[in-house]
């Protein structure tokens, strides 16, 4: 399914996830939260939307506003798979700048392989928008 280019960079400049995923990429609304604790810390990750199993989940920042560094948010990724095994989690920062997508790639037999993407409002977001293309579903 071909997805409207211009759009999906307004949204995510305007950090517009449920109408991203929902509207654009034809996934189906869901509304779950999890709490997840790391070293004394609580995250709260909420669903955005889901397909087919997998969930698309909005990482809530640090109390300082800044996106957890790449340690802590392997921390959160391996305890969510506790409860989510198939998932994207969408971290941002409390001004709304920057986001990084992350992504575990699991294969029967190999390590798993941890993916980011950092995404940051001011740039046009073309790679991560192909890669978004891949997971939009038609009717």
């Amino acid at each position: 399914m071909p997805i409207d280019t211009n759009k999906v960079r307004r949204l995510l400049k305007e950090f517009k996830f449920k109408c991203l995923f929902i509207d654009e990429l034809g996934w189906n609304r869901c509304n779950n939260s999890y709490d997840v604790s790391i070293d004394s810390r609580n995250f709260i990750l909420q669903s955005v939307a889901e397909k087919h199993g997998m969930i698309a989940l909005l990482c809530s920042p640090l109390s300082n506003g800044n996106i957890p560094d790449y340690a802590v948010r392997r921390k959160i990724e391996r305890q969510t798979a506790k409860s989510v095994h198939e998932h994207i989690i969408i971290y941002t920062d409390a001004n709304r700048t920057t986001q990084i997508w992350q992504w575990v790639k699991r294969e029967a037999g190999k390590p798993t392989a941890c993916r980011e993407h950092p995404y940051h409002s001011n740039q046009p977001g073309d790679s991560l928008i192909q890669k978004l293309q891949e997971i939009a579903f038609g009717l």
